[in-house]
């Protein structure tokens, strides 16, 4: 009997352990997938729609901010602009935020011809790019969130929620507050 007892509570260990260490783990295949500049890899790791909803309302409220502070509330103008910018703002965002897309947002030299030139062995050292330094953690139960290593929310942040036991997505991105602004 005191075998069985020790095999479950091994067991239940060892699960809560492998659950605990889920989305280190989902983090871990998201950095190889972006290091490989493998797109179908990121994209089973991404929720896209909740991506996109996510990009979209905090963009949209940095615009609205932005043009109440110059047109002001009363502009009739205003409200115009803001309804075709956000028409525009919509289809931007939903070009941008796909897996190849999200590739070359996060790791800009997907895009560019001479990052294989520049990834080269024979590269010279000091050209090299730093490694990102960054804190992961749990914001709640079903939330992981990885930010700058000084944590400063004004820095952005990537947001994970749990998909099941397991299973982590990138849902949301916290856009810096300097760069919504602009």
């Amino acid at each position: 009997m005191k075998k069985i007892t020790l095999a479950a509570a091994v067991a239940a260990i060892a699960i809560a352990a492998t659950a605990y260490a889920s989305p280190y783990y989902a983090l871990h295949q998201i950095k190889s997938a972006l290091a490989e500049r493998n797109a179908e890899a990121l994209a089973e790791h991404v929720d896209f729609p909740a991506l996109r909803t996510s990009v979209k309302a905090q963009l949209e409220a940095s615009m609205a901010r932005s043009i109440a502070a110059t047109a002001g509330s009363d502009n009739p103008l205003a409200a115009l602009g803001q309804s075709i910018a956000s028409a525009m703002l919509g289809k931007m965002v939903d070009a941008m935020v796909s897996p190849a897309g999200v590739v070359a947002l996060v790791n800009k030299s997907a895009l560019s011809p001479q990052a294989d030139t520049d990834t080269r062995a024979d590269a010279p050292a000091d050209g090299a790019a730093k490694k990102a330094e960054y804190s992961a953690g749990y914001a709640g139960v079903n939330t992981f969130v990885v930010r700058a290593k000084d944590g400063n929310a004004q820095e952005g942040a990537l947001v994970l929620l749990r998909h099941g036991v397991w299973g982590w997505k990138l849902s949301s991105i916290e856009i810096a507050s300097a760069m919504a602004a602009r």
